[in-house]
């Protein structure tokens, strides 16, 4: 495993401290990221948001990964200034976003990231194919419709204010969902014979749910993720290089940024 050797080269132990509220997902998240940490020889530090202020994690120097949802009164927009570009893990600060605007990504959202190897994997090359992506946040459906068009995918995205669902998602070769809806994307929203990779994940009374009906798509979609266990390991597995990547750039002695 490449994140492994690169790990093992390092000269000191790379780290990470991820904030949560403790709930749902998040939580589910959060013992994933822990297990993968303890596989790698990564310390992974799980806190709560209410055991840290902004002052104490821009004093750090590890990388931090912030769960959702915030807490009130906390915006992505000041923990990306407290912390800075070089320990936001998730690829969510302006220099990060920024140069995947330019295609030349410097570290790329975990969840998009896994979201494309996904597609790429299910479906072959993207470049042609129509994709449409639901979900519009700046944690997976932006930067992951930036990545669709670097891979030169024709890309529809859809959004809580988009008016007809089903026509941008039955035209697509492939559909990703990342809404937060269970039970949102049913067999009326596909064409046969497409794709369809589940990025939502929702605690429910039945449990974690994505937002694809299986029963409904099945027979239908060529291939699906499946909700657990399909994208969030890809993503659990791209957080982890991302904390590499950061724990190498701090300690290459040719650094002086």
């Amino acid at each position: 495993m490449q994140t492994a050797r690169r790990l093992a080269q390092l000269p000191q132990p790379a780290r990470l401290t991820v904030l949560s509220d403790g709930s749902g997902p998040a939580a589910a998240y959060a013992q994933r990221i822990t297990g993968a940490g303890d596989r790698l020889g990564i310390a992974v530090t799980l806190l709560g948001y209410s055991d840290r202020t902004l002052v104490d994690l821009a004093q750090g120097d590890e990388p931090v990964l912030a769960l959702l949802p915030l807490p009130d009164g906390l915006t992505r927009a000041m923990l990306s200034e407290a912390i800075g570009a070089d320990r936001d893990v998730e690829g969510l600060h302006p220099a990060h976003l920024g140069q995947l605007v330019l295609a030349s990504p410097t570290l790329v959202p975990p969840t998009a990231q896994a979201a494309l190897y996904l597609a790429e994997a299910l479906a072959g090359t993207l470049k042609g194919k129509t994709v449409t992506v639901v979900g519009a946040s700046a944690v997976v459906g932006c930067p992951l419709t930036l990545l669709l068009l670097a891979a030169e995918a024709t890309v529809s995205v859809a959004h809580a204010a988009t008016g007809d669902l089903i026509a941008l998602t039955h035209a697509a070769d492939i559909v990703i969902s990342a809404a937060g809806v269970p039970g949102l994307i049913t067999a009326a929203h596909i064409r046969p014979g497409a794709i369809i990779v589940d990025v939502g994940l929702t605690r429910t009374d039945a449990g974690l749910c994505g937002d694809v009906d299986i029963t409904s798509v099945m027979g239908k979609a060529a291939a699906r993720t499946h909700v657990p266990d399909g994208v969030g390991p890809v993503t659990t597995a791209c957080l982890m290089r991302n904390v590499v990547d950061l724990a190498a750039r701090k300690q290459d002695p040719t650094n002086r940024a």
